[in-house]
């Protein structure tokens, strides 16, 4: 277990760094694009996403798991062989979803309603071969346990692309060549990560075409990719249904895409802020449990899962109080816009089921239960897009923040079933742990609120919603430690090691 807390560790460094340069360069995008250009590059994004899933989701991962299995066999031959077969197909895919991109784009024009997004899609085409690249690179790098590897490499890419962007949008006024600029940046970026990838794993790799694990890597990944390609629809589907019916609802067309990018722009990445330590875990925990099931270790297993869902649900009960005291503060601060923040206070509620959502589906692919996993995010999907279609007449905007909430939690539950019969002896009570931290939460949110609306006064909103979201943050973790819910030596003393070494 310490292993692995050494590793998640090393991965929550670069992910916390990373995510602090993503969101930096977010505000800068935000205030240069403005909502509408955001909204547009998300729209055009949205859609990209679809094909990009196709790329980077199941075949990384089972890269990841395949290359894990094979060193720990020390069977480097099949290591090389798996390597090159996920190359292949990445490439194969990359390929036929350009050209079904381009010749298609008529009709990304009328399911985007704004041929301005197509034409920002069109720019984005090259970045789909690139990010084949990277995607069976980093997967290679992943199950080898180069995590370090890993992490440089995004800490690398947000740099370039934040570094890029910059450079090109410094002296352009206008929104929407501005966001064709971004386009390009994106593009520029996703070929620098791709070229840094395939140097380190040709340092200690190689690529074998004479014979290949193409039907194995396609079996594996088909499942993983379909979850992911549900996920990517999800965006480009509440692409096209809110904001037509928020036009509906009397919006005009201008109001309905700047609202739609506030929410999925400025909103939702902060809800995703604590996945820079949950995604670590769950990185580190798909290839070690891989191994572990190899040697039909599954007390180690069980350990391992449960801890790190007391984890997740620790550090997703941080930042609850956070977005709930001082969230419309935030908004102001980083992006200037007081909406987005309002939204972020509504949205709160929603970052424990985003994560454990998240790192729940992860477990069920380590264990190899990724067809599991896939019907139950689309069980989860249905009620998304149910309650988009809803909702959405009856609370505008807001209805993104109660479909994502009860579908997140839906998919959550069921994940979590399927681990308890699954892996033997496996004790984890959600209902009962998110019971007592949301008692916590109630009192931590309302101090850190009061002290912030006291501190306006007299101080600007960044300072006052510093102060008031270090009280909401204390009093939790105080709370936490005087009532026992979760032992903070554990991690103070894994904090203290890594210093150490």
């Amino acid at each position: 277990m310490k292993s692995i807390f050494k590793a998640v560790a090393i991965v929550t460094i670069f992910s916390v760094i990373t995510r602090l340069l993503g969101f930096f360069f977010r505000i800068f995008l935000s205030r240069k694009l403005g909502a509408e250009g955001l909204g547009l590059f998300q729209m055009a994004s949205s859609v990209l996403g679809i094909f990009m899933t196709l790329i980077s989701s199941g075949i990384p991962l089972t890269t990841a798991k395949m290359v894990s299995k094979y060193e720990t066999n020390s069977e480097l031959k099949k290591r090389n062989q798996v390597v090159t077969s996920a190359l292949v197909i990445a490439m194969l895919v990359a390929v036929l979803s350009s050209v079904i991109i381009f010749l298609l784009k008529d009709v990304w024009g009328v399911i985007l309603t704004d041929i301005r997004a197509v034409e920002i899609l069109i720019i984005l085409i090259p970045s789909v071969f690139f990010s084949a690249i990277y995607a069976v690179f980093r997967g290679a790098l992943w199950g080898q346990n180069d995590y370090f590897s890993c992490g440089l490499t995004e800490l690398l890419e947000q740099i370039i692309r934040f570094a890029l962007t910059f450079i090109m949008l410094f002296k352009i006024t206008d929104y929407f060549v501005a966001t064709k600029y971004s386009a390009i940046a994106f593009n520029i970026t996703c070929l620098c990560s791709a070229l840094i990838t395939l140097f380190i794993y040709l340092k200690r790799g190689k690529l074998n075409f004479k014979k290949g694990e193409y039907l194995n890597v396609f079996k594996s990944s088909v499942p993983i990719t379909g979850i992911r390609l549900a996920n990517s629809l999800v965006q480009p589907l509440t692409t096209l249904i809110i904001p037509t019916m928020l036009v509906l609802s009397g919006y005009s067309t201008s109001e309905a895409i700047a609202s739609f990018g506030v929410i999925m722009g400025m909103t939702f990445p902060m809800l995703f802020v604590p996945m820079a330590v949950i995604g670590s875990i769950s990185m580190v925990l798909i290839p070690s449990i891989s191994s572990l099931m190899i040697k039909n270790e599954y007390q180690t297993i069980n350990q391992n899962i449960t801890k790190s869902l007391e984890v997740s649900v620790f550090i997703s009960m941080l930042f609850i109080p956070l977005y709930l005291s001082v969230g419309d503060l935030i908004g102001i601060v980083l992006y200037d816009n007081q909406m987005s923040g309002v939204l972020l206070q509504l949205a709160a509620v929603c970052v424990l089921p985003i994560t454990l959502c998240n790192l729940t589906g992860s477990i069920l692919n380590a264990l190899n239960l990724e067809v599991k996993s896939f019907i139950n995010y689309i069980i989860g999907s249905i009620v998304l897009f149910a309650c988009l279609i809803i909702f959405t007449p009856l609370v505008g905007i807001n209805s993104i923040i109660i479909a994502f909430f009860l579908s997140m939690t839906l998919i959550t539950l069921l994940n979590l079933r399927k681990i308890q019969k699954t892996v033997p002896n496996f004790d984890f009570n959600l209902a009962s742990l998110t019971l007592k931290y949301s008692l916590i939460t109630v009192f931590s949110s309302l101090m850190g609120h009061f002290i912030s609306n006291i501190c306006l006064h007299f101080l600007s909103a960044l300072f006052a919603g510093l102060i008031g979201g270090v009280i909401a943050i204390a009093s939790t973790l105080a709370l936490t430690k005087m009532f026992k819910i979760y032992d903070l030596s554990m991690l103070l003393s894994l904090i203290k090691r890594k210093k150490k070494s």
